[in-house]
């Protein structure tokens, strides 16, 4: 079933021609090489702008600058390097999802759903407005099983004894009692008072840290295919054709390359077992089987497909081209539930059975597909028609020295907007590749039309800088308070400085807390029943109370001090540490701990695969390319 529908999806886009333009955009600089991919800059910025977007979502308030700090290119291209490596693994060892397994999850995903059912319109609605398309978002999403499974290999091997879980108990769940004292600048801060003489001097001598940037008006010209969609009709004989072509191509599909549900044994060649080897275990696990023991008991014992290989060896249903050509061959040629002869791929050493055959497709009534061969087919006629002024503004665009006339001949219109900052700017003028344009020599600095840009296979757009205002400085008044509470900072921050100075001395002299506290003119506090990862007093004291050597009985640890993030200083002393509760815990409890650490473990170790990914792969970095008109 998850077959057919997963065709459902995809064939309207093979009759109808249209395919082809879910492939390609912008290729932009390459910044990394990747076991021979290329990673360009267009796909970072675009993976830095949906990471921001859905920042801003989830936290409308937060400071843009601190954004940008947060989600920063080279960043994120680390991350697509680390996906590659990965993916790159995981392919190596054959791990493959059918067309059926990809469905199965695309079904189940809430957002593409009306009324608890997978919708096909909403489906491609949503992709579309997230600037992807079928074929990009179902190959990710393939991808994205591929690497959670390679990922799960290592993960669910790990173990954790209850040796461990104790030890992990007793310092976990250790808590430490303190006494501090703090400094806090802000409360430094309003000691100080700061003249408007030297709030007037400082916004003079450092007028370049008090400018406007450079506002432009953009204007820009858009085609969609959502403007032609009322331009077109389709007949029901449109309809009955249209469908007698999928009704053909599905008999053809099913009558040829029939997909078949395949298990399979790997044997791996690596450090400790060459092919030779590999054969030899490979004719064992196939003498097991011939001897009785079922391929899913031989998959479990021999397999080293980590992913397959507890349930049966299964790799679900398989289409042609969805698995290396030596087992498409061997597959070919095997009848149902007989057990191939080891078939050699770059991975190892296959033994392969196919379960099941599948069964021809079957198309559903044109009475029940009618609506969506409509809608399908006035898509598609609508993207014929964008298609069309596509490249009639293609050419406009370098024939006239502004876009009133090629607007007016594709029946659009101008769009200018207000001054804007670039980097500032709404939509459509902050997607990447306009901000790419918007930011090119040709642009900004010749005052030329863009080209046109492909935002999706259904949205193009063109821009040119209408007007520009240079940069100029802010008035006085406008930034006078910050620059009095700036300059208040500063001051309070030299103080601390100095106290913070003057507190180290005195302790390596053998002062006491509380002499700190008099030097800082503050009370000494307590805090009982610290624990690992809190919060309070600060965290900075929480991580060096818990990194504070372990004392006799009694006493307490040395007084040390610590910077917050804000420039206060602590100074504090650890007096009591207690051990985790060393309790027994019910079976039940024990297991889910050791689970929990396992899985702890597990990540901790795939973290090192990674790296040695990293160190061993064939990677080649160009970061300095990523400051290129990166639209930030």
């Amino acid at each position: 079933m998850g077959k057919v529908l997963l065709a459902a999806i995809i064939l309207p886009f093979v009759i109808s021609g249209f395919y082809g333009y879910f492939v390609g955009g912008s290729t932009g600089d390459v910044v990394a090489e990747v076991e021979g991919s290329k990673i360009t800059r267009s796909v970072v910025n675009q993976r830095v702008e949906r990471v921001r977007n859905m920042l801003r979502e989830q936290s409308p308030n937060m400071n843009p600058a601190l954004l940008d700090s947060f989600v920063r290119p080279e960043m994120v291209l680390d991350g697509i390097v680390n996906e590659q490596l990965i993916l790159a693994a995981a392919e190596q060892s054959s791990m493959v999802f059918s067309e059926q397994q990809v469905a199965a999850d695309i079904y189940k995903v809430p957002l593409f759903q009306e009324d608890g059912k997978f919708s096909e319109q909403r489906f491609e609605r949503e992709l579309r407005a997230r600037g992807m398309n079928p074929q990009s978002y179902i190959q990710g999403l393939r991808q994205d099983m591929i690497k959670e499974q390679f990922r799960a290999g290592f993960m669910q091997t790990d173990f954790s004894l209850p040796s461990e879980l104790n030890e992990q108990r007793r310092l976990g769940e250790q808590s430490r009692d303190i006494r501090y004292a703090q400094l806090d600048i802000n409360s430094l801060r309003k000691q100080f008072s700061v003249s408007d003489e030297e709030v007037k001097a400082f916004y003079d001598e450092n007028q370049g840290e008090f400018m406007r940037p450079e506002e432009f008006k953009v204007s820009y010209v858009e085609l969609s295919a959502d403007k032609y969609a009322d331009q077109v009709s389709v007949t029901d004989e449109d309809v009955k054709a249209e469908y007698d072509v999928r009704k053909s191509i599905m008999e053809e599909a099913g009558a040829g390359d029939a997909p078949r549900q395949v298990s399979h044994i790997l044997i791996e060649v690596n450090d400790d077992r060459d092919l030779e080897q590999a054969k030899v275990r490979a004719r064992e696990a196939a003498k097991a089987i011939a001897g009785g023991e079922s391929f899913a008991d031989a998959a479990a014992q021999y397999s080293d497909d980590s992913g397959s290989a507890q349930s049966g060896g299964d790799l679900g249903v398989v289409s042609k081209g969805a698995l290396p050509e030596e087992m498409e061959d061997a597959i070919a040629d095997l009848a149902s539930g007989t057990v191939s002869a080891p078939v050699v791929t770059d991975a190892g050493v296959h033994l392969i059975k196919v379960t099941q055959e599948e069964t021809a497709r079957a198309l559903p009534s044109l009475a029940e597909l009618s609506d969506q061969i409509r809608a399908d087919l006035k898509k598609a006629r609508a993207e014929a028609l964008l298609n069309d002024d596509v490249a009639k503004l293609e050419e406009l665009l370098y024939e006239h020295a502004d876009l009133q006339s090629p607007a007016e001949q594709v029946g659009t219109s101008v769009v200018t907007t207000d001054w804007v900052d670039l980097a500032a700017a709404d939509a459509p003028l902050s997607l990447p590749q306009v901000q790419q344009a918007l930011n090119s020599d040709q642009v900004r600095e010749q005052g030329h039309n863009s080209d046109l840009i492909e935002v999706d296979p259904t949205r193009y757009i063109a821009v040119r800088i209408a007007e520009n205002k240079s940069p100029e400085p802010m008035p006085f008044e406008e930034v006078s308070f910050a620059i009095r509470e700036r300059l208040k900072g500063e001051h309070a921050m030299d103080k601390v400085q100095q106290l913070n100075e003057d507190a180290q001395k005195s302790i390596d002299d053998g002062a006491d807390l509380a002499a700190v506290a008099d030097l800082f003119g503050v009370e000494v506090e307590e805090q009982e029943g610290l624990q690992r990862g809190g919060a309070e007093p600060s965290m900075e004291v929480v991580n060096g109370a818990f990194g504070a050597p372990r004392f006799e009985e009694g006493e307490a640890s040395p007084v040390a001090l610590t910077r917050l993030g804000d420039g206060s200083v602590v100074a504090y002393q650890v007096t009591r540490v207690a051990d985790g509760n060393a309790e027994p815990l019910s079976d039940a409890q024990q297991q889910a701990a050791l689970v929990e650490l396992a899985n702890v473990e597990g990540q901790r170790n795939f973290r090192q695969v990674v790296a040695l990914l990293r160190d061993e792969g064939d990677v080649e970095l160009h970061p300095s390319r990523l400051s290129a008109n990166q639209g930030e």
